[in-house]
């Protein structure tokens, strides 16, 4: 494990506080980074906190309760990463709701808030932390999607519609920071055993990924490669 160097650089993770973000919390304090997770759910994300400071000894996590759809909650996560004099090194856009059924049946405002989750707070989130962040200092900006980023599905209409549009956002932000040392990295990965899928009605989750395999191999890409950069992963299940 590599030595932490001080306790103002962190990783942030949204979505924190269940499923591959707080899989992946845990990964980024393994790999001697601090870490703050974001959610809409300040009780759950302390209590996620907790569970993984139990598992994971060393290093910082702060939860920290953030709507990343909410451009006034983003400016006060940025407010606070300044006060604190801290640096954001890693951000994890990990956030995202499904919506499940027949297209005939979207409605707002869930439409409006499936976009949110999966499209609107990646650009909110990514496109503040990049304003707060010095230009001399590197970042590297990892957006989990969905391999619905990559094929439309059936009963998925907005989901993937959002994953797409994310999808977009990665390819032209990775396109704007060439040359720089703002890097971006896209992950697709195939179905979870999460919470995610609480709204897909009987959903067979028993052949689906553990969050925390996935997040090894994500983590591991991330935070080890040193002599070259993994842009892209798509995680399939077996």
């Amino acid at each position: 494990m590599t030595r932490r160097k001080d306790n103002t650089r962190f990783t942030i993770i949204s979505g924190g506080g269940s499923g591959l973000g707080m899989a992946l919390a845990k990964e980024a304090l393994e790999h001697a980074r601090n870490v703050i997770i974001l959610g809409r759910d300040e009780g759950k994300l302390i209590h996620a906190a907790g569970q993984i400071k139990e598992e994971t000894t060393d290093g910082i996590i702060i939860p920290f309760r953030c709507d990343i759809t909410s451009q006034e909650d983003v400016d006060i996560l940025c407010g606070f990463i300044k006060e604190n004099g801290y640096q954001v090194d890693f951000l994890f856009n990990n956030a995202g709701t499904g919506l499940f059924g027949d297209a005939s049946g979207n409605r707002s405002p869930r439409v409006g808030e499936i976009l949110g989750s999966n499209l609107t707070g990646m650009i909110l989130l990514t496109s503040a932390l990049l304003g707060i962040t010095p230009k001399e200092d590197a970042i590297t900006i990892v957006n989990i999607m969905s391999t619905s980023a990559l094929v439309g599905r059936a009963t998925e209409t907005v989901y993937c519609a959002a994953k797409w549009g994310a999808r977009g956002f990665t390819e032209a932000l990775r396109a704007e920071l060439k040359g720089t040392n703002r890097k971006v990295v896209a992950v697709y990965p195939g179905g979870m055993n999460t919470p995610f899928w609480a709204g897909a009605k009987g959903k067979d989750l028993s052949g689906f990924m553990d969050p925390a395999d996935v997040a090894g191999e994500i983590a591991h890409a991330v935070f080890t490669t040193r002599r070259m950069m993994v842009t892209e992963m798509t995680i399939n299940r077996p």
